[in-house]
């Protein structure tokens, strides 16, 4: 099988085998697809196109080989991000299947592609919307929480501000549920500062959410 095939193969049958691979056959075969797609990367493009993220998807793969083993695909990377959060916005896919966007490795996009770091975080938290359903604010919240990781204040990226404010929005008027996962993410991010302290019938709410 090539390698299209091989993916196809792991759609097919929902990364169980994938899952299961010794360490060694994964990252041999997440090289040869980074090799194979400097060369064929239309193909792959088609491919991801084609595919619907689903709770164990093989865009898993194609986002680890090219976030880990390579920085020549990181505008591609971003054009994932963008198909795939406007499925889950429209509905096409469930809110939970964004997860697929954390097997993106943000390490070298945000340190040897800073540009493209910020194109994403201000695509993702401009995605936020108080009028958004619940349940896909949530699952938007955690992916823009796997990409805070990277952040070093100390490099001062101005936009930050404004991704942070966006953050504090949801955190201080979103429902409730969405309040509390906003919290967490400004929490674990060292920020929790200009926010509203809960009422008293929303704390006890919010033990049994």
């Amino acid at each position: 099988m090539n390698i299209i095939e091989k993916l196809k193969y792991h759609e097919k049958n929902e990364l169980e085998e994938w899952l299961d691979n010794d360490e060694k056959i994964s990252r041999k075969f997440l090289k040869g697809l980074v090799k194979f797609s400097r060369d064929n990367l239309d193909e792959v493009k088609q491919y991801c196109i084609n595919t619907v993220p689903t709770e164990f998807s093989s865009l898993s793969i194609i986002y680890e080989a090219f976030s880990e083993y390579s920085t020549d695909f990181n505008e591609f990377l971003f054009e994932e991000i963008q198909r795939v959060v406007n499925l889950a916005k429209n509905k096409k896919i469930k809110p939970e299947y964004l997860d697929v966007l954390t097997d993106i490795e943000t390490e070298d996009i945000y340190s040897k592609s800073e540009e493209v770091y910020i194109k994403i975080m201000e695509f993702l938290t401009f995605s936020l919307k108080l009028e958004n359903d619940k349940n896909f604010n949530i699952a938007l919240l955690d992916v823009i929480s796997w990409y805070l990781i990277e952040l070093d204040e100390d490099d001062e990226i101005s936009e930050s501000e404004t991704w942070i404010n966006r953050i504090k929005k949801l955190a201080n008027n979103g429902d409730l549920s969405v309040q509390i996962k906003a919290r967490e993410v400004l929490k674990d991010s060292d920020i929790s500062s200009s926010l509203s302290p809960f009422s008293f019938i929303e704390k006890i709410k919010g033990i049994f959410k």
